[in-house]
């Protein structure tokens, strides 16, 4: 049952099923926030696998380009399934629940409330996205999921285990402090999560990763997700919204495709060749060794809170 669960829970059939099991599958409860969340969650397993098949097909000549491009995201799936299993900590109906009873107000479910909470949703999630690369200990959460040096839709499966528990409390803590409903939060999360996802979309796949017309200027597109995840010094450290730029374009952070500057993935640093070890305890590792070689417990603290790539300056 544990294994069935679990298969269900990643193709996003958990809605589908519920509906099914209750005997109410109509167009009116396919429109209810249930209704939507259940159409919507499906959507990126159903594009994972279509990817997947077209990569093979692709590769056939060279099925190790495969095996390495998807090797690493597999693997630290099933360490943080098991992981996530273990600690289980419920951290997003805790933060949910304490942190909506500060909120001044609470929206209800209509669209113009829906409209607010996504626009909030952004708001935590630049925060989140942000913090994790401007502060030191939270970069080495978020790291792995910039490790990869192919991108592709497995990619999203690619982060330390503490990383989401790190994002769903900051994400909710804010969204609910600023008076957004649970279900609408829910909603929001599910829209999101699908997106976040198919905005890994590999460059095979999909090469320009943009829609084209007036929609690449509405919304975040698998093409400005490349330019997140590229090393580039002309990239780097852009684009932390997910779908809305409402936030990047606020706080100056977004940056298209330069015509002809292709995306170098992989973290800024010399990497070891399909290495879980390194792209999973890499960062943590240099960390460690910055914090034992400094020589007092104020560099040790600023190790910790600064960017990363930050030293201590050295006096004359």
């Amino acid at each position: 049952m544990w294994i069935h669960d679990k298969i269900v829970g990643f193709f996003g059939l958990n809605g589908i099923a519920a509906l099914l099991a209750s005997h109410q599958v109509s167009l009116h409860s396919l429109l209810t926030l249930q209704g939507i969340e259940a159409v919507i969650a499906p959507l990126f397993p159903f594009l994972l696998a279509i990817e997947a098949i077209f990569l093979i097909w692709v590769n056939r000549r060279a099925p190790g380009r495969l095996y390495q491009a998807y090797k690493i995201p597999v693997l630290m799936y099933a360490v943080n399934i098991v992981i996530a299993g273990l600690v289980n900590l419920n951290i997003f109906f805790w933060t949910q629940s304490y942190f909506s009873k500060l909120a001044p107000f609470t929206g209800t479910v209509r669209i113009r409330w829906f409209i607010y909470a996504y626009i909030v949703w952004e708001l935590s999630h630049f925060v989140y996205h942000w913090t994790c690369h401007k502060v030191r200990l939270l970069w080495v959460l978020h790291a792995p999921h910039h490790a990869p040096q192919h991108m592709n839709l497995g990619v999203i499966f690619t982060a330390f285990f503490l990383q989401g528990t790190y994002a769903t409390f900051i994400r909710t803590a804010i969204c609910s402090l600023l008076g957004v409903p649970l279900e609408l939060l829910f909603l929001c999360m599910v829209i999101d999560g699908c997106w976040g996802a198919l905005i890994h979309f590999s460059e095979e796949l999909w090469p320009s990763g943009k829609f084209g017309f007036f929609i690449d200027r509405l919304i975040l597109t698998p093409s400005d997700h490349r330019v997140h995840h590229a090393s580039n010094p002309e990239y780097l450290d852009m684009n932390y919204c997910n779908a809305l730029p409402i936030w990047d374009k606020l706080f100056g952070t977004l940056r298209r495709e330069v015509p002809g500057v292709k995306p170098q993935y992989g973290l800024n640093r010399p990497q070891k060749p399909n290495s879980f070890v390194d792209m999973y305890f890499g960062e943590i590792g240099l960390l460690w060794r910055d914090l034992r070689a400094a020589n007092s417990w104020k560099t040790r603290l600023l190790h910790v809170v600064m960017p990363p790539g930050w030293k201590p300056s050295v006096k004359a």
